[in-house]
Order: structure tokens, then sequence, then C-alpha cells
């Protein structure tokens, strides 16, 4: 349910790419921490956490260059500062019931092992984060009852993740509390919504629930018409996020603050369309060519 939180490439400058490198590599390290399976959960998601609690509270950021084992070649930016690594401590969390998941709905003996890996590490996190993990906890049992049930009602089933990220986006109770959740359940809201429109197709033919099944079923042939009301669905989710994110005094000058203006306004939009066309290219029976 994640990598749906993206940048567009084309709108920003070497600088900004840099700095989004260097986070992206700072929160790979920190996850190194917790071994291998942390590191396959890095995600552009929690790596946009990051940048927003950094750009938002100005924390002492380290930037370094260094190689890794997927760069032996070329240095790559590295950034480190308290909110890298609390979102590799929230990434580790959402990994463990994302690998839960994983199991307890294909079976994925890969997806058991890894949850195994990471649930050694869960208690330190519940310590030093037991708000957001409780929440984790709370709303995904929520989000289950719900599925289960067959719930066609797209509110309760966003809120119910979006609730889980704005309890993630929230550091801290402060002044900017409620902002940051408003940006958290508007951005969940999409990530939900953005998994069911691009997992349509399989959860159908594996007979499994999907939030958007109804509202297809309900637009039958009329695919102009399902496509415009996903889309609809989508930018009302966005449009609180940004609502939140444009009472943040946050720099849209400073490469932290383009990066996300960058990724709320264009970066996911950018990701949906590549679902969409996706969706939209004619298949080919295996051995054939277009003509």
């Amino acid at each position: 349910m994640f990598g749906y939180v993206t940048i567009y490439r084309k709108d920003l400058s070497n600088e900004a790419m840099d700095r989004y490198q260097a986070y992206y590599c700072g929160l790979c390290r920190s996850l190194g921490r917790y071994g291998l399976a942390a590191r396959m959960a890095l995600s552009y998601d929690m790596t946009f956490a990051a940048l927003l609690l950094s750009a938002l509270y100005e924390p002492a950021t380290r930037f370094s260059d260094g190689r890794c084992a997927p760069h032996p070649v070329k240095p790559r930016p590295r950034a480190d500062n308290e909110y890298i690594a609390y979102a590799a401590d929230m990434t580790v969390a959402l990994a463990y019931y994302n690998y839960l998941d994983n199991w307890q709905d294909d079976h994925s003996r890969p997806s058991l092992l890894a949850a195994r890996q990471l649930e050694g590490h869960l208690k330190d996190i519940r310590a030093r984060w037991p708000r957001q993990c409780q929440a984790m906890e709370t709303e995904l049992a929520a989000l289950t009852e719900l599925e289960n049930a067959g719930c066609t009602d797209l509110d309760a089933l966003c809120n119910r993740f979006g609730a889980l990220l704005g309890a993630v986006f929230c550091y801290r109770q402060d002044l900017w509390t409620a902002p940051l959740d408003r940006m958290g359940r508007g951005l969940g809201g999409f990530i939900y919504l953005m998994d069911a429109y691009d997992d349509l197709p399989k959860d159908r033919k594996h007979g499994r629930f999907n939030a958007l099944a109804a509202t297809a079923d309900a637009f039958a042939n009329d695919r102009e018409g399902y496509e415009a009301r996903c889309h609809e669905l989508l930018t009302q989710q966005m449009g609180l996020c940004a609502q939140g994110f444009g009472v943040l005094p946050i720099l849209t000058d400073t490469p932290e603050g383009q990066l996300l203006h960058n990724t709320i306004y264009a970066g996911v939009w950018s990701k949906y369309a590549l679902v969409k066309a996706a969706r939209a290219r004619p298949r080919t029976r295996k051995g054939t060519q277009n003509q």
C-alpha cells in the first residue's frame, strides 16, 4: 500500500534532486539498524514524512556523501537527523503489519519471515512511540474489520488509513498537530484509494476485497465515468492534504519546501497518470506483437 507519494523530477532543480536523494539514502541507511527486512521496506512515503518534519522543525541535519552495496561506484548524498531516524522507526512498524497482512492474504512465506525478523525490534519502537504504534494497531484492526464486512463506504475506509498516517505525521503534540494530522488523513486516504485503483484487476482475479469494486460496478461499461469518479475521489483526499500543508510555515523556495510542494501538487499525480496509462494500454497475448 506504499510507493505512491513520489516526486515529479522534471520540475525539480539539481539542488532539490540532490537533497531528495540525501533524505532517501539517509532513510535507507537508518533502516540498516534493523536489518535487510527493514531496508526492503524503504518507501517514498516515509521519505516524504522525513522531509515534511525536517522542513517544519528545522533540526540540525548532517549531510555527507558515501557509497553502499546498491551504489558501490558513485558516492551518494546522505542526510541524518532525528526525523529521519523517526521515519525509520515508523517504516519498521508499518512494514511489520504490512508483511503480516501479506501473509494473511496470500500466505506469502517470505512476508512471514520478514515479519518475524522485524518483530524483535517492535518492543523498543513501541516504547519510544506508544501513541503512533497504538494508532497503527487500532486503525489497521478497524480497517480490516470494515474490509472483511465488505464495506462500500469509501469515507469510512479512507478515514481509517488516514487516521493512521495522521498519527505518524504528528511527531509530537504541539501547535502543528492539527494541520499535520489533516495532511496525514488526506494523504493516507489518497494512498488507500490509489492502492485500490491500481490493484482492482488483480483483486478481482483473486477474489479479494477492493474498495473501488462497487464504484466500478456502478459505472458498468462507462469507463470514462468510472475514471472521472476515481479522479474526483483522489482529488478530494489530496485537497485535504494541501489544506493542512498550506497552514504550515514551510518556505517553498527551500530545497525541502520545493520537494514537498512538488510531491503534493505534481508528484502524486504523475504516479496516478502512470497507473492510469498502464490500465488503458491494450494487452497483447504472449507470442504476439502490436501491429
